[in-house]
This record gives C-alpha cells, sequence and structure tokens, in this order.
C-alpha cells in the first residue's frame, strides 16, 4: 500500500517560474533551462522506478512511501526516493537517472559521456548513509530494529553500467528497474520473520509522514539573480508575453487577447515560489498594475488569505497549497 505518492518536485515549478520573470537575453536564462530539463529527466527517471514498485502494491506486507525529507537534525536532512517497509525488513530504492557509461568504485561515480568525464558521489553510500540514518531515526521512536538494504537504481534506459570486479557492490546493489521484484524477493527470502506488526507499521507511518519536511530550494540564490531582475506582469500562456492587465473586471492579454480568469492566482504563486510568502497592496499593485488602492485591498480581501497589520501595514499570507486550491477551482 502506497502511504506518500510521488509529486512533481518544487524545484521544477520554481524553475519554470524564474524563466518566466527574466529576460529572453538574461545571461543565466541557458544554464535555467538546463537545470530544468535535468529535473524533469530525473523526475520521468523516478516514475519509471515507480511503475515497476507498483507491481508489489497488491502485496499487502508491504508500505511503501516515495520521496521522504527527513531529520537528522533540527538543521539537517536525508531524501530517501523510495522506502518499502515490511514487517521483517525495509528497503531503500536510490534512483539514478544518468546517460553515459557509470563506473563505480568506492568513493565515486564516474560518468563517460561524449568523451567527457564527470565525477559525481558514489551512490551506493548515499543509499547506504541513508538505511543508517533512517535506522537511528526509527530507534529514536522506539521502533524495533529490523533488517534493512538499498539499492541503487539506474532509470536511464541509455546509460552503461561498467562492472568493477574489485567493487563486489556493484553487481549486488546497482540495478535496473526492472530488477526491484526479483530483488525484493532475494531479500523477502533472507529475512523472514517478522519483527514489526500492524500496529508498530502504523506507528512508522505515522512518524515519517509527520517527520517528513519538505525542501524548499533557494533558486534566485543558486543562479545569483536578484529581484530587481525579475520582470513585472502577468503572463499570458497563449503568446508567452508578461502582457495580461485588468480589463472591466478580466485579466486579459493586450496582445492575444485571450482572457484568463486564473491569472492573479498564477501570478501570485510566482511571486510566492521566487520572492516571499507574504504581500502588502503596495506590492500587490507593483506586480498586477492596479493603480487603486481602494481596488488592490478588494482583490487581495476576496481571496480570503490570513493576514497580519492593520491598514497600510497589512501584510497578506500566502501559500502554496492555498494558491492550489484556488487553481483548482
Amino acid at each position: 500500500m502506497v502511504k506518500k505518492l510521488r509529486t512533481i518536485p518544487i524545484i521544477i515549478f520554481m524553475l519554470e517560474a524564474l524563466l518566466r520573470r527574466i529576460p529572453q537575453t538574461h545571461p543565466k536564462r541557458n544554464d535555467i533551462e538546463k537545470e530544468l530539463s535535468r529535473r524533469w529527466a530525473g523526475f520521468r527517471g523516478e516514475q519509471s522506478l515507480d511503475y515497476y514498485v507498483e507491481s508489489l502494491f497488491n502485496r499487502e506486507e508491504y508500505t511503501v512511501f516515495h520521496d521522504l525529507r527527513l531529520p537528522i537534525s533540527n538543521e539537517a536532512f536525508f531524501q530517501i526516493d523510495t522506502l518499502i517497509l515490511s514487517p521483517s525488513f525495509f528497503t531503500i530504492l536510490e534512483g539514478k537517472y544518468i546517460l553515459g557509461e557509470l563506473f563505480f568504485d568506492p568513493n565515486q561515480l564516474e560518468r563517460t559521456l561524449d568523451g567527457k568525464v564527470d565525477i559525481f558521489p558514489n551512490p551506493i553510500v548515499q543509499a547506504e548513509n541513508q538505511q543508517y540514518f533512517l535506522s537511528a531515526l526509527l530507534e529514536k521512536y522506539s521502533i524495533p530494529r529490523v533488517p534493512n538494504t538499498s539499492f541503487v537504481v539506474i532509470t536511464s534506459p541509455n546509460s552503461i553500467i561498467k562492472p568493477n570486479p574489485d567493487y563486489p557492490a556493484v553487481s549486488q546493489k546497482v540495478i535496473r528497474p526492472a530488477a526491484i521484484r526479483s530483488k525484493l524477493d532475494m531479500v523477502k527470502q533472507k529475512f523472514r520473520n517478522p519483527i514489526l506488526d500492524k500496529k508498530d507499521i502504523q506507528k512508522v507511518t505515522r512518524l515519517l509522514l509527520k517527520l517528513h519536511t519538505p525542501a524548499w530550494p533557494k533558486v534566485m540564490e543558486k543562479f545569483q539573480i536578484s529581484e530587481e531582475e525579475l520582470l513585472p506582469g502577468i503572463y499570458c500562456e497563449g503568446c508567452n508575453h508578461l502582457s495580461i492587465k485588468r480589463i472591466r473586471r478580466n485579466w486579459t492579454c493586450t496582445i492575444c487577447g485571450k482572457t484568463d480568469k486564473k491569472a492573479l492566482f498564477k501570478l501570485l504563486m510566482d511571486y510566492t515560489l521566487l520572492q516571499d510568502s507574504k504581500i502588502t497592496n503596495q506590492k500587490f499593485r507593483e506586480l498586477t498594475g492596479v493603480s487603486s488602492v481602494h481596488m488592490a485591498s478588494k482583490m487581495l480581501k476576496s481571496l480570503n488569505l490570513p493576514y497580519k497589520g492593520e491598514l497600510r501595514h497589512r501584510e497578506y499570507e500566502l501559500s502554496v497549497e492555498q494558491l492550489r486550491k484556488l487553481l483548482d477551482m
């Protein structure tokens, strides 16, 4: 049974918002586009991993969590692509979408692509660290200790895994998605004795869902882009310009004439993803082009957002979850 589904990473929405908000000639645009393409490829690779994990869903003994981010301390976290929990063991799957020839050694992963060699952290060690951190976390909350293992799942069909006879963990732990089921059956045969009962599984489920802390990447900082470089205006999905204005109570593109009833929510989503989770009347007017203080106040109040302060000092609180609800209405 799946207890936590995989969703599109927030950084993808942030990168897409950033591309909408910078000029076509911005010097960082190419870097942002490459990062966005890489993130989408990685997410689709994880989805292919999920397809094979779904074959396990008819087995009641397995509880599955996708895309967990759990605390090591108040300031440090570890991430798990997929966790499969059973009464007798848990298994971590670390998905990697990496093109080219892949050579693993204990210290690193070497990728050769188009004659160029790139170095990555060893994902086998990454997954083993996740095993350690998860075991320590469960022990902290008095969960009975269970055997555990991990596998690195190479999700790119166009990569080549090169053998390393001096590092046997490669042949044991680096697999393709199609091997997930058979590897899990082998683990099940090895660890047959149930340790966790139904109440334990329920306790672990509640704990992991409670402790899961979504990341909030600082994409502006990553690409060294200041708020002053972001273009104002409301984006038109019809002609790809920041050209929507408030015209006779409608949000209408001044270039192609397209009307978008949810244009304001999309603008506020971009603002929340890139800039701030609070907005004032003045900032709202700067973003939307609405000149009237009274009209801006009326529009903000209509969104039923929580706020702090009064009159011109009032700050409205924005959240991705609330804006998604408005977009889905």
